[in-house]
């Protein structure tokens, strides 16, 4: 018993540690959304290694290199079931943005975003974790960009992958 108690109360703690790491709002031309510091733990689980907080001006470069890329083969592949790609530059900029910084072993940066469109929170829920949709299709989807090479990877529209 007391061993059960020592494990929710270290539980306890080390979710109110990571949870009190701050996440940034912001927000550009056409795009607004929180960026999470690498020590903000996502779905409940620790940091993984290699996490980076991202800079404002890191986004801004993301937001930029995705937006050039919308019209790209890359981007409309991952879209092949739509009859007309629901999402283009058009519509960009009616999606809440999440973002999550990576630096690879070479020392890269990636930054994940997570973009919704019509989902009905408060925009603090999108301040405390990454928001999990599952399904949603166009609504709902993620991508990675690599600033270093400008390059898109791992692309997944809820429902498609």
């Amino acid at each position: 018993m007391k061993n059960q108690l020592l494990i929710i109360i270290i539980l306890f703690l080390t979710s109110s540690y990571a949870y009190s790491q701050k996440t940034i709002f912001v927000k550009g031309k056409n795009y607004e959304g929180f960026i999470f510091p690498k020590e903000h733990p996502i779905w409940g689980f620790p940091p993984e290694s290699g996490r980076y907080t991202p800079s404002i001006e890191d986004i801004s470069m993301a937001e930029k290199i995705l937006k050039d890329s919308i019209g790209t083969d890359y981007v409309r592949d991952h879209q092949r079931q739509y009859k007309k790609p629901p999402i283009n530059k058009r519509t960009l900029g009616k999606y809440f943005r999440q973002y999550v910084g990576y630096l690879t072993e070479e020392g890269k940066v990636i930054i994940r975003i997570y973009l919704y469109r019509d989902l009905k929170m408060r925009c603090e829920k999108f301040s405390q974790d990454i928001i999990d949709v599952q399904d949603g299709g166009s609504s709902h989807w993620n991508i990675n960009i690599n600033l270093s090479s400008n390059e898109l990877s791992n692309m997944s529209v809820n429902g498609i992958s």
